[in-house]
């Protein structure tokens, strides 16, 4: 990673052969770079779009991708657990663990664990989020939209900027950045908060957070037909979280947050991005390289009681390497009436985790020797199985490998008003895991009539290891539609995605445990009255979920008199195969997994609106999911019919701001903006058991608009809502996550 870094270092301070681009030297005339991959105009692509830039980002104080929830239709992504959860949800679809059906592209580089999607947003130019199925450009992941960041660069943008903030549970912010006119940009954000939840039982915050976050970026243009990027972006957490709260259900109340073992997230993430533009009469071939690092811990007191039951400490240290190959036809190839680009991508990468569980008393006693004590056969009388022990771990090592290649085309055809695009994706996709299970204890086993021939415990050790892998290939059509008819355009698509297969590890402890109890009752010869079910690694395979999805829509932008109108409107029907759901094993169990739940369909309508006049801006957005399964059985109930949880069935914002200008050469006007997201109904659990109602945050902003500077007071959730943002169930326990309270932020923004 060294090499690119000292290279950018050279390029930089080399001569410019020609003037670089355009520049703007403020954030409300940047240019919005769009993606390599975007050959259309967004205006011309028949999928909704929502594009935010800068200005809009940060007067909002969006500065994490779930603030985009509910601003952007159908997008639920719901604020909880840590930044590893980092759940997303859109159109019915979306899931707590492995593959995300959103894909994230930062600067054109794809970002290969969703762990990494929750990071502080900052020097943000823009945010451009394509909703419905974008596989054929997209691939693996983008099975329901992509979302493309771009962060301000020195070929667009030049200047100095400085933030600082303060706000609620001693939340500090502070930001710096500099981008030159040598082409080198250097930003820089950390972050600070004591948190919002308290733990009872130790009387410290559980939630609280450090989070630092630098970027170096360079931009050069070495010759008339060549153009280099280098991007190298490093971002550090220490957080609190999983601040869960037990539900009493003859109550019906929520008890005070208490756990007794740590609970806490760390993550390291490095990645070095390489970016060429090679422009010829005939042709331009864009090449995007990326190496991402990632290293991260989670700390869980699993049970999240005051009870010494069982923790979980999980590590990752992973690797990836991409490679992107854009080629796209210039005036000697591109016809009037023909326009296209193909792609090749290819990545590998390699995960080494460690999740070693450690049961402890209450844990020993209460999952482990009660089950295995209850399950012995009847014919032995007071018979009891003892662990020597008082805490023992259960090691689990896995080394996972993936790697894919693809190849992709789309051809654009103008027809008079008509724009057709046509376009397929072949994408195949290996994936292996090698695992080490294991647990030593020291058991005694006594019942009348059965005297041990031993004194004291014997050892036992409980060993599985081996090694499973799965490869698919996926075949991806689109075919769309767009008649321009003036200052209305109507489109239609349709088209194919999915998100990959991938091994369930967190339920390696549960099927160790299994194993150690039906291996010991073989050793003694004694046998259960109803046998535990050994579980092979086999069954922690899952499938790629996949969908086929057909919308139809219009979109309008029209100008009188100083007034602009703009909206899209569009009413979407996916179908979906071998949907991903998280699933929780019945009984006092501790793991979860992921698990193919048949078929599904989400069908609904999505709506975006944009006025301005004047100094007066409206935004409004609404989205409506009915998204059920068709088709789930897991073996002891029936959902066919049922909604599909964690996705609300309405989500809708609106924002108005007004500008009040002034004429000082100093103080230049106040601007105030004020906003309310909301959403719901959100079900809980496949039985529709369980819901959230439908609820509502006010957000409100002001700020005082000055030569070099800006001052600013921004408040969030000022109606002071309560609801719930996350519910689950761990050792026969549910347990919820409530929302974040009223919160006020103070800040002072420098520019020049």
């Amino acid at each position: 990673m060294l090499l690119p870094f000292l290279t950018s270092l050279l390029i930089s301070v080399s001569p410019v052969s020609e003037t670089a681009g355009t520049v703007a030297d403020t954030l409300s005339e940047a240019v919005l770079v769009s993606s390599y991959k975007q050959v259309l105009p967004l205006d011309r692509i028949s999928s909704p779009v929502t594009v935010a830039d800068a200005v809009s980002l940060e007067s909002r104080g969006t500065d994490a991708v779930r603030k985009l929830s509910s601003v952007i239709p159908n997008l639920h992504i719901p604020d909880y657990g840590s930044s590893m959860t980092s759940s997303i949800y859109l159109r019915g679809f979306g899931s707590r663990m492995e593959n995300p059906v959103v894909s994230m592209y930062v600067d054109d580089i794809p970002v290969m664990n969703k762990n990494s999607y929750d990071t502080e947003l900052f020097d943000i130019g823009s945010a451009v989020f394509l909703r419905g199925p974008q596989a054929t450009l997209y691939g693996r992941n983008s099975m329901c939209g992509v979302l493309s960041l771009n962060t301000l660069s020195p070929e667009t943008f030049r200047g100095t900027r400085l933030s600082f903030e303060y706000g609620s549970a001693g939340t500090v912010s502070a930001r710096a950045s500099f981008y030159g006119s040598s082409g080198i940009g250097f930003s820089a954000a950390y972050r600070h908060t004591d948190g919002y939840y308290l733990n009872t039982y130790d009387g410290k915050y559980a939630d609280r957070s450090d989070g630092l976050g630098l970027r170096f970026r360079v931009w050069k243009k070495l010759r008339k037909d060549l153009v280099f990027e280098n991007i190298l972006a490093a971002s550090m957490t220490d957080q609190g979280g999983y601040p869960y709260r037990q539900y009493d259900a003859g109550t019906g109340t929520l008890l005070p947050l208490a756990y007794n073992d740590d609970c806490g997230y760390r993550r390291l993430n490095v990645t070095e991005g390489l970016k060429f533009k090679y422009m010829k009469k005939n042709w331009t071939l864009n090449s995007v390289t990326s190496l991402q690092l990632l290293s991260d811990e989670m700390i869980l007191d699993q049970d999240f009681t005051v009870k010494s039951m069982f923790t979980l400490k999980q590590q990752q240290k992973e690797g990836a390497l991409t490679q992107e190959l854009i080629l796209r036809p210039e005036a000697g190839w591109r016809k009037p009436w023909w326009n296209w680009q193909t792609g090749f991508f290819g990545f590998a990468k390699y995960n080494a985790m460690s999740a070693p569980v450690r049961f402890k008393k209450d844990g020993i006693n209460e999952l482990i020797l009660a089950n295995a004590n209850a399950g012995i056969q009847s014919g032995l009388e007071n018979a009891e199985l003892t662990i020597q022990e008082d805490e023992f771990g259960i090691s689990s090592d896995f080394g996972m490998t993936t790697a894919g290649a693809a190849l992709y085309h789309e051809s654009y055809f103008t027809l008079g008003r008509w724009l057709l695009t046509a376009g397929l994706r072949v994408d195949y996709e290996f994936a292996s895991m090698d695992y080490d299970s294991r647990a030593l204890i020291h058991y005694r086993f006594e019942a009348d009539g059965l005297v041990p021939d031993y004194d004291g415990y014997l050892p036992y050790e409980c060993v599985f290891a081996g090694r499973e892998h799965n490869g698919y290939l996926e075949i991806m059509p689109k075919i769309s539609a767009i008649y321009d008819a003036g200052p209305v355009s109507l489109f239609a698509v349709f088209s194919e995605g999915y998100r990959s297969g991938g091994f369930n590890t967190q339920i390696f402890s549960d099927i160790l445990q299994n194993r150690m109890m039906n291996g010991l009752m073989e050793e003694l010869g004694v046998a259960f009255d109803s046998p535990v079910e050994n579980v092979g690694a086999g069954n922690t395979v899952y499938r790629p979920e996949k969908s086929l999805d057909f919308e139809i829509g219009a979109r309008f932008d029209t100008v009188w008199g100083g007034h602009r109108l703009a909206g899209t409107v569009s009413v979407y029907n996916i179908y979906c195969v071998d949907q991903q759901i998280t699933v929780f094993p019945e009984g006092l169990n501790t793991g979860r997994m992921m698990a193919n739940a048949g078929n599904s369909r989400s069908c609904g309508i999505e709506a975006e609106l944009l006025y301005r006049y004047g100094a007066l801006s409206v935004s409004a957005s609404y989205g409506y999911c009915d998204a059920r399964f068709l088709d789930y059985d897991t073996g002891t109930a029936r959902y066919d019919g049922n909604r599909i949880p964690y996705s609300p069935e309405h989500t809708l914002f609106a924002r108005g701001e007004y500008t009040f200008g002034l004429s000082g050469d100093y103080f230049r006007g106040i601007a105030v903006g004020m906003e309310v997201s909301s959403q719901g109904r959100i079900w809980w659990d496949e039985a529709n058991t369980m819901y959230e109602p439908f609820h509502a945050c006010f957000g409100a902003d002001v700020r005082g608009l000055f030569r070099w500077f800006d001052i600013y007071l921004r408040g969030e959730n000022l109606s002071g809502a309560t609801y719930n943002t996350f519910y689950f169930k761990s050792v026969g326990n549910a347990f919820f996550q409530t929302c974040k309270p009223l919160r006020l932020t103070v800040g002072l923004a420098f520019k020049w």
